[in-house]
């Protein structure tokens, strides 16, 4: 027990001799920085009265007034301003701008044109001679020279321009329109000939001289 209460109180003595030496070395330090503060003084402090009186004064110039008064025109006056308008006016570039209707287009031209084309009369093509003699010639221009048989078999005699002869028989083609020969009768000859999609019959007589 004794041994217990003397390291109590050595360490109570160790404890209080480090506490006062902290408190010494604290008020050591508060004085030192209240001497700086009292030795360090501010730069305006220093600046002595008679400098902190003393301003810049500004320096006027006299400037000599003019006179700013100018005689009045008076009313009858003309006025100077009336020849600048008057004067010619200089011509500007778009004044002296000249239209060439030459390289651009008609603004007025319709842009569909319709061509009027002229119909023209369509002319009659020559048709090549058949290689039949009958279908050389117009059916009219053969003439009937004979006429031989009986009702159920008949046959005629055709003459042409050239008087070269040709029989005719029912269903024999002659003329330029595609004629037919229908019928032979004992004194004439009947041809059926089609002329836009018409029927028309041509009568060749049987010419006895």
């Amino acid at each position: 027990m004794k041994k217990i209460k003397l390291i109590l109180l050595s360490a109570f003595i160790i404890v209080f001799i480090t506490a006062f030496f902290a408190c010494t070395d604290k008020v050591k330090d508060a004085s030192k920085s209240k001497a700086a503060a009292k030795k360090i003084t501010p730069a305006a402090a220093t600046v002595s009265p008679s400098q902190r009186q003393v301003k810049p004064v500004p320096v006027t110039t006299a400037v000599p007034v003019q006179n700013k008064t100018q005689p009045v025109p008076a009313a009858n006056a003309p006025i100077a301003s009336t020849s600048a308008a008057n004067a010619p006016i200089a011509p500007t570039s778009a004044d002296a701008y000249n239209y060439d209707p030459m390289s651009k287009p008609d603004p007025f031209r319709p842009f569909i044109v319709v061509e009027t084309v002229e119909k023209k009369k369509i002319e009659k093509k020559e048709q090549p001679l058949s290689i039949f003699p009958l279908q050389r010639a117009e059916t009219d221009r053969y003439r009937v020279v004979g006429i031989a048989g009986d009702e159920d078999h008949r046959v005629a005699i055709a003459e042409d321009a050239a008087k070269k002869f040709y029989p005719l028989l029912k269903g024999t083609r002659i003329g330029l329109r595609n004629g037919k020969v229908i019928e032979i009768l004992a004194d004439r000859v009947i041809v059926e000939e089609y002329e836009n999609n018409k029927a028309k019959r041509i009568i060749l007589k049987l010419r006895k001289n």
